[in-house]
């Protein structure tokens, strides 16, 4: 199917003739989104703009049915949220179009992108929907497709230049700048050409011309980037005198919301000369989306220009980008012809290094694994600004390299809802904002969570929001809650990007940490938990802090976020031994309890212990005060052992630490934690 010019609709090879412009309307919209389900409300939206029908449902049920007749049953299917169009994405060619744009970036700097390039370009046919009578499409779908579309082209004129092919190029680049007179990235591509072909005049008099349109249309001079084209040309200099200023920030998310205070962080830690900064958190927490909005933000500082690139550390597909080829992105983004890229890593480097020195740019580097990774891809100079987003903490750029390290939180409830609001508006919030409430706490101030439920509730605007989070109350339990179709997005695929990179002994803590009763835990009782040292148990916490799987909520207490315990309780239920487990987390609390105790009343009568199962490492308690200490500390996660022991039958050490733990009570006169302790051990012991 055809949707980049005049719609053309084919079947078995034969062409159909859709006569009615509501059918080619529906057509195009279950079109651009082949293979995931249409709302009926988004299909009312694009077929009527006006005049809706009293009964939409029944009206589009009739026109899906004609369009059945025409392209067969088998293709649109029926949902329970609306209607798909089954079909492989890649026979539409406005999707083939940017799989292709998407597949050339990652390619970029090798000879697969101009290949990938010249494939997208060839779908183009003309102004996309031609023929397709519907403001939605015309306005939200294409609009960006021709961006795309004339971004690719500039692309591509950027590779056939540094090939030398300005003499092939010069009429096609002259016809795209008529037909777009206001694109000055198309026009400096033009004067370049013209330059190059030896046609310094036509350039003078095509930059004037486009002087005086700016001026006369907009009220406005030419970018900074194109007067300096202009200089170079009135002083005869060649363009490699004043290459074109790399601009390569990807578009930032228009609902962004919260983190005024790690953008004022950002700028105060550039602001008072960190270089580099790295700006990590755990997986979906919005590293990427602060990033670009700062960096935009930002822009206007690096006149030099900024360069960006997905390192892919964490990507889909399992393959970071090596240093070797995101060097050769940066060099030809900054006017090195491919074949002039130099061959190693370290005489790339040196180039890149050499072309940055006495500039004014931003570089950031997204998604990166390791340190290893981006440290090829630091400028030498102290004008460039480096900005790194990582699931890694990466400190050894932080000792080495003197980084700055800005650890990104979860979201307020309060920025949760904005969030929630920009992508839903304020009025359906309103209207039930205790749901709306819910949500945000379920979603546990995450924003990849929230956005995922934010574009559930925008693809149903009939569905209410408590039945959205009442779908939603499974996520305590199944991580599924928050599965997409999309690996980028899908909750448990983006979880396990970092978890399948883990050790195998810090992926079995991982696991185990899950099946600890309370809300937070000790190194200590890490080591036990695993059956580990402590000097072990230290270093596997430490490796899950730094992917931020954990997060260290107190001073030497760790836990996990709500979303991150789903996942890894998930995980823990193919933990074998789970018996044993259990046994040493109640243990090493149990023999704890018990040395506290004796701690804090010397002449506590308690029954008799049996010698620790073995991996268990109580804690070490030298005095009364840290026996206090101690108790104070891990109260609720006693009373959760105490629940958990009697849940998973261990009642002769429920009924055993019951009382230890009651001379803690004693000693605070707590007779609420006296009435909740009374209950166990009897129950425990009557089972």
């Amino acid at each position: 199917m055809a949707l980049l010019g005049p719609l053309e609709v084919w079947r078995d090879d034969a062409s159909v003739a859709l006569s009615s412009h509501r059918l080619r309307t529906l057509l195009a919209v279950l079109a651009m989104a082949a293979g995931r389900t249409v709302s009926v409300d988004q299909l009312v939206v694009a077929l009527w703009a006006d005049d809706v029908p009293a009964n939409q449902r029944r009206t589009v049920q009739t026109y899906i049915s004609r369009l059945r007749h025409e392209l067969g049953s088998e293709v649109i299917r029926t949902t329970p949220e609306g209607y798909r169009l089954d079909v492989d994405p890649d026979r539409i060619d406005a999707l083939r179009f940017r799989r292709l744009l998407g597949d050339a970036t990652l390619s970029r700097g090798t000879r697969a992108e101009l290949d990938l390039l010249e494939q997208a370009l060839a779908l183009w046919r003309g102004r996309p929907f031609d023929g397709v009578d519907s403001p939605a499409l015309h306005g939200a779908k294409a609009t960006p497709l021709v961006e795309l579309h004339l971004s690719a082209v500039e692309r591509w004129i950027d590779l056939g230049l540094a090939e030398g092919r300005h003499a092939e190029l010069v009429a096609e680049v002259q016809e795209l700048a008529a037909r777009h007179p206001l694109r000055e990235p198309l026009w400096a591509r033009l004067l370049l050409t013209l330059d190059r072909c030896g046609r310094q005049a036509e350039a003078l008099a095509g930059y004037e011309r486009l002087r005086r349109r700016l001026s006369e249309d907009l009220g406005v001079d030419p970018s900074p980037e194109l007067r300096r084209i202009h200089l170079a040309l009135l002083k005869g200099d060649t363009w490699q005198a004043t290459p074109m200023a790399p601009r390569q920030l990807p578009p930032g998310v228009a609902e962004f919301a919260g983190r005024g205070d790690a953008l004022k962080e950002l700028d105060r830690l550039f602001g008072e000369g960190s270089r580099t900064c790295v700006l990590t958190g755990a997986p979906g927490v919005g590293k990427t989306a602060l990033a670009l909005r700062w960096a935009h933000r930002a822009a206007e500082r690096f006149h030099d220009g900024q360069l960006h690139i997905d390192l892919q550390g964490f990507g889909p597909s399992d393959l970071p980008v090596r240093p070797d080829a995101a060097l050769s992105a940066f060099l030809q983004a900054m006017g090195v012809p491919p074949q002039r890229v130099p061959q190693g890593l370290q005489a790339r480097a040196a180039l890149y290094r050499t072309m940055l020195a006495g500039k004014r740019m931003l570089v950031v580097l997204d998604n990166a694994r390791d340190a290893e990774q981006v440290r090829w891809l630091l400028p030498g100079g102290a004008e460039c600004t480096v900005l790194i987003t990582s699931r890694q903490g990466l400190s050894s750029l932080v000792t080495t390299e003197g980084a700055a390290l800005l650890t990104l939180g979860v979201l307020s409830r309060e920025e949760s809802l904005e969030l929630l609001a920009h992508r839903l508006g304020h009025e359906r919030l309103g209207s039930d904002r205790g749901a709306a409430e819910e949500i945000a706490d379920l979603c546990a101030g995450l924003p990849l969570a929230l956005a995922i439920v934010a574009g559930r509730a925008a693809a149903g605007p009939s569905f209410p929001l408590g039945a959205l989070a009442a779908d939603l109350r499974r996520v305590r339990d199944d991580i599924g809650a928050l599965a997409t179709r999309d690996a980028l997005t899908d909750m448990r695929t983006v979880l396990s990007r970092s978890y399948d990179l883990l050790p195998p002994d810090v992926a079995r803590l991982f696991r185990l940490l899950a099946l600890h009763p309370g809300p937070d835990l000790t190194t200590a009782a890490a080591a036990s938990l695993a059956g580990v040292d402590r000097a072990q148990a230290a270093r596997l916490l430490d490796t899950l802090l730094d992917a931020h799987l954990l997060t260290e909520v107190a001073p030497g207490r760790f836990g996990f976020h709500p979303l991150l315990h789903t996942y890894a309780r998930e995980l823990a239920r193919v933990v074998p031994a789970h018996r044993e487990v259990a046994r040493r987390a109640i243990e090493h609390y149990l023999h704890t309890t018990y040395a506290a105790a004796r701690l804090l009343e010397p002449g506590t009568r308690l029954v008799a212990l049996d010698p620790p199962a073995p991996g268990v490492r109580p804690e070490r308690l030298a005095n009364h005060r840290q026996a206090t200490t101690w108790l104070r500390a891990e109260h609720s996660v006693l009373h959760a052992v105490l629940r958990q022991a009697r849940a998973d039958g261990f009642h002769a050490h429920a009924v055993r630490l019951a009382p230890a733990l009651a001379a803690w009570c004693d000693c605070r006169a707590e007779r609420f934690g006296h009435r909740a302790l009374d209950h166990i051990p009897l129950t425990s012991a009557d089972s």
